[in-house]
């Protein structure tokens, strides 16, 4: 994943429909997203490369109302994800839930709105 950053060609792809636009929060993904960060999501399907070190826009495996930003650390061969959140103090995350199914990661976090 490129550095969370300005970047007009990604606000252009949210203008035409491209991309989400999410609002961080909570805490967990301190120091790199701060609370009332705003995030521009890329949609993923199925085909959609990830790999360690993305940030993902997910479901949470056991509350499906719930929708969380983390990192992936590491990948499987099914296409799940182990993610974790970059503030280990706080935030709930693949060490209390396990592995993330691929059909629950929604969004790739591609830039940060400044």
């Amino acid at each position: 994943m490129a550095k969370l950053g300005r970047d007009w060609t990604e606000v252009w792809q949210w203008v035409l429909g491209k991309r989400w636009r999410v609002r961080i929060e909570g805490r967990s993904m301190l120091p790199t997203l701060q609370p009332n960060d705003d995030v521009l999501v890329l949609p993923v399907t199925r085909m959609t490369a990830l790999a360690p070190g993305d940030i993902v826009l997910c479901i949470h495996p056991f509350r499906p109302d719930l929708r969380m930003v983390k990192r992936i650390s590491e990948t499987f061969y099914d296409g799940g994800c182990y993610v974790l959140s970059d503030n280990v103090a706080e935030g709930n995350d693949s060490r209390s839930f396990g592995v993330v199914g691929r059909d629950r990661i929604v969004g790739l976090v591609t830039s940060r709105l400044l």
